[in-house]
C-alpha cells in the first residue's frame, strides 16, 4: 500500500488575502501595478499578491517579492505584513528541500505572534507550514500537533479557508501513517467545507489524495474516478503541482493491477510535468516508483539508472524520508537481474530506515490527539453555554448545572472506555509483534531445512558421484610413475574431505538427532565433534525425557549452538561447562567457561549482533538470558524459559 504514499500532495495553496489561487492577478499585471501605485500599503499589499502567485510556479521569484516586502515593511515598522509575508519564505524553503530552515521560521514567527492579539488566521497559516516543514522532515506525529493547532486557531477566528486547508494536511497527515479511513474522513470534510464556501482550487488536491487512499484500500474504481477528476481540474488551473501528482496516482493504480504498460505511459507523462516543479522531494519519489516499475517490467538496466538517479539527488538534498522507498526500488532491480547480494543488502538498509520511521506516531497517540482536540472543542461549547446561562434566572442556571453534571458523567464514562480501548489496542500490538517474530524464526527456520537438505541431496550427492567416478577411473588409468598416482589419490582425498564438509554443514543447519531424538541427544551430538584436546566439555541434561514443543527446542538450540561456536572463536577457554534442566518451574540453561571473558560495554556493534540475535530469540519465547563476565573472568551465560 505504501506506493500510493509516496504521491500525496503536498499542501501549498495560497494562504495569502485572495480567497482562491485560480482567482489571483496575472504577475505581469501585478508588477505593472506595483511599479505604478504610490501609496506604500497598497503596494505592499500588492507585493504580497504577486509573491503568492509566484509560491507554486516559480518558488525563486517568490522569494525575491517576499525579501522586498520584508524589507519594505520592515522601513514602515509594519510588523504584521512582515510575518505575513514571511509564509511564503517558508513555503520557498521547503522547494529547495530545506524544511528545517522552514520549521525554525515557522516557530520563531508563531512565539511573536502568540504575544500579539487577533492573529488566530496569521498563527493558523504558520501552524499549517510548521507541519508541512515536519511532514517533509519524517516527523508526521508532530507534523499532526500542527495542523489541529492551525484547525483550532482558524475556528477560533471563523476562517474556513484554512479550516479547508488545515482538514485536508490531517488527512495527508493519517495517509502517510497508513490511516486510510481516517483520512478518507477528513479529505471529505476538506471537500464538503470546499464546496461550502464556493473554493475550487482545493478540488484537484483534494480529489487526488482521495484517490491515492482508495488506492491503498484497493478499490481502483474509485482511484480512476477522483484521479480523472483531479487532473481535469489540474489542468484546467495550470496547477502542475497537482496535475503530476495524479498521473504518478493513476500510474500507481495500473501499477498495483499489474497494467504495467498504461502505467509507464502514465508516470511518463508526469516526469516532464514534476521536473518543471523544480521539487526534489517529489521528483526523487516519482523516479523510485519508475525504477520499480522498470523491474516489474523486467527493464533492469533503465530500472537502475533510474533508481541510482533517484538516490544521488536525495543524498544531495539530505532527503532522508525518501532512502527507504528508493532502496526498495534499486534492490528490486538488482533481484529481477540476478544480483541477490546487493539486493539483500539493499533490503536490510531498507527495513532499518522503516524500523525507526513509526516508532514516535503509534495509532494510540494519534487516537489520543484527535480525542484531545475533540474534547477541547466540546469543553469551548461548554464554556459558552456556561456564559450564556449565567444571564439567565436561578431555574435555567439549575438546569445548566445538571447538564453540565451529566457531561462530567459522560465525559468519565467516555474516558473510562477509551482507556479500555488503549489498553486492548497494546494488547492486539503486543499479539501482532508476537506473531509477526513467530513467522520471521519459522520462515528463517524453514529456509535453513531448505538450504540443508539442498545441500545434502544435491550438492552432496553429486559430490559423491564425482569421487566414486574418480575411484572408479583410478583403476583404469595408468599411472607414468608413483607420483601421478600419489597426486590422484590426494584428489580423490580433498573430494572425500569436501563430502564430509558438505555433510557437516547440512547437520549444523539442521540436525537430524534435533528432529528425531530432541535437544538433549542433539546438543550431546554436537558437542561429540569438538576436539576434547582443544577444549574440555561437560554436558549435563536433566528433565529432557519427554520431548519439548518443536519452537522451544529450535531456539535453545541455536542459541547454545551460538554459544559454543563463541567460546571456541573467542574465549581461548579449555573448558566448558554446560547444564540444560527442565523442572516445575520451566527449563534453565548455562554455558560457562574459563576463557578470558570479556567487557560487555566495549562490544562493537558488529560483535555484539550475535548476542542481541540470542537475546531476540529468547524474547520471543518469553524467556530471559543474562551474561556474567569481565575481562580475564570467564563467561557464564544463563537462559531461562518459563515452560511447563
Amino acid at each position: 500500500m505504501r506506493p500510493f504514499i509516496t504521491y500525496l500532495l503536498f499542501f501549498l495553496a495560497t494562504y495569502g488575502c485572495t480567497a482562491s489561487y485560480a482567482q489571483s492577478p496575472k504577475t505581469d499585471s501585478l508588477r505593472k501595478l506595483i511599479s505604478s501605485e504610490k501609496d506604500i500599503d497598497r503596494k505592499m499589499d500588492l507585493l504580497l499578491l504577486l509573491s503568492n502567485e509566484f509560491r507554486m510556479r516559480n518558488p525563486d521569484s517568490s522569494a525575491k517579492v517576499t525579501d522586498e516586502l520584508v524589507k519594505l515593511a520592515g522601513k514602515q515598522h509594519n510588523e504584521t505584513m512582515q510575518l505575513r509575508a514571511e509564509v511564503n519564505k517558508v513555503y520557498y524553503y521547503m522547494s529547495m528541500s530545506k524544511p528545517d530552515s522552514g520549521l525554525l521560521l515557522s516557530s520563531k514567527n508563531i512565539r511573536l505572534l502568540n504575544k500579539v492579539q487577533g492573529t488566530d488566521s496569521l498563527q493558523s497559516q504558520y501552524y499549517s507550514a510548521a507541519g508541512l516543514a515536519l511532514m517533509r522532515m519524517n516527523r508526521q506525529k508532530e507534523a499532526m500537533e500542527q495542523f489541529y493547532m492551525a484547525l483550532k486557531k482558524a475556528e477560533k477566528g471563523n476562517e474556513k479557508v484554512v479550516m479547508v486547508k488545515s482538514l485536508h494536511n490531517i488527512g495527508w497527515a493519517y495517509m502517510e501513517l497508513n490511516q486510510f479511513k481516517e483520512a478518507i474522513e477528513h479529505f471529505r470534510s476538506s471537500i464538503d467545507l470546499a464546496e461550502e464556501i464556493k473554493l475550487p482550487v482545493r478540488f484537484a488536491v483534494s480529489y487526488n489524495n482521495l484517490a491515492s487512499c482508495y488506492g491503498a484500500l484497493k478499490q481502483y474504481d474509485s482511484v480512476y474516478k477522483f484521479v480523472k477528476q483531479g487532473i481535469r481540474i489540474a489542468q484546467q488551473q495550470k496547477n502542475i503541482e497537482a496535475e503530476a501528482n495524479g498521473w504518478n496516482i493513476m500510474g500507481t493504480a495500473y501499477t498495483a493491477e499489474r497494467k504495467y504498460r498504461e502505467a509507464l505511459d502514465c508516470f511518463l507523462k508526469a516526469k516532464p510535468i514534476r521536473e518543471k516543479t523544480g521539487d526534489a522531494f517529489f521528483i526523487v519519489s516519482d523516479l523510485a516508483v519508475l525504477s520499480e516499475l522498470y523491474a516489474l517490467m523486467n527493464n533492469t538496466t533503465e530500472g537502475l539508472r533510474t533508481g541510482n538517479e533517484a538516490l544521488r539527488i536525495a543524498q544531495e538534498k539530505n532527503l532522508q524520508a525518501k532512502f527507504p522507498m528508493i532502496y526498495k526500488a534499486i534492490a528490486l532491480n538488482h533481484e529481477k537481474a540476478g544480483n541477490y547480494a546487493a539486493a539483500s543488502e539493499l533490503y536490510k538498509k531498507m527495513n532499518d530506515l522503516k524500523d525507526s520511521i513509526y516508532t514516535h506516531a503509534s495509532e494510540e497517540a494519534l487516537a489520543e490527539m484527535k480525542t484531545k482536540y475533540e474534547t477541547e472543542k466540546k469543553e469551548k461549547v461548554i464554556q459558552e453555554q456556561q456564559f450564556n446561562l449565567t444571564r439567565k434566572n436561578y431555574l435555567i442556571t439549575g438546569i445548566s448545572l445538571a447538564l453540565l453534571f451529566g457531561l462530567a458523567l459522560a465525559w468519565l464514562f467516555y474516558n473510562r472506555n477509551q482507556l479500555k480501548q488503549k489498553a486492548k489496542l497494546q494488547q492486539t500490538v503486543f499479539e501482532q509483534q508476537q506473531l509477526a517474530a513467530s513467522a520471521v524464526m519459522k520462515a528463517e527456520e524453514k529456509e535453513r531445512q531448505r538450504i540443508a537438505k539442498d545441500l545434502h541431496d544435491g550438492v552432496g550427492q553429486m559430490m559423491s558421484a564425482a569421487k566414486m567416478n574418480l575411484s572408479a577411473f583410478e583403476n583404469e588409468i595408468q599411472f607414468s610413475n608413483a607420483d601421478q598416482k600419489l597426486s590422484f589419490e590426494r584428489i580423490i582425498g580433498l573430494v572425500d574431505e569436501s563430502c564430509k564438509e558438505v555433510r557437516t554443514v547440512s547437520h549444523q543447519m539442521m540436525p537430524n538427532m534435533l528432529l528425531k531424538s530432541g535437544l538433549g541427544k542433539a546438543v550431546a551430538e554436537f558437542l561429540d565433534k569438538i576436539d576434547q584436546k582443544v577444549i574440555k566439555v561437560n554436558l549435563h541434561v536433566e528433565g529432557l525425557q519427554e520431548r519439548l514443543n518443536e519452537d522451544v527446542e529450535i531456539v535453545l538450540y541455536r542459541v547454545l549452538q551460538e554459544c559454543v561456536n563463541n567460546v571456541i572463536k573467542h574465549s581461548g577457554a579449555s573448558h566448558l561447562d554446560i547444564a540444560i534442566i527442565k523442572d516445575k518451574d520451566g527449563i534453565s540453561a548455562t554455558i560457562e567457561d574459563n576463557g578470558k571473558g570479556f567487557d560487555l560495554q566495549q562490544l562493537d556493534e558488529e560483535s555484539g549482533i550475535g548476542l542481541k540475535n540470542m537475546k531476540a530469540r529468547i524474547d520471543y519465547l518469553n524467556g530471559s538470558i543474562d551474561f556474567d563476565t569481565a575481562p580475564g573472568k570467564g563467561t557464564l551465560v544463563a537462559i531461562h524459559l518459563p515452560v511447563a
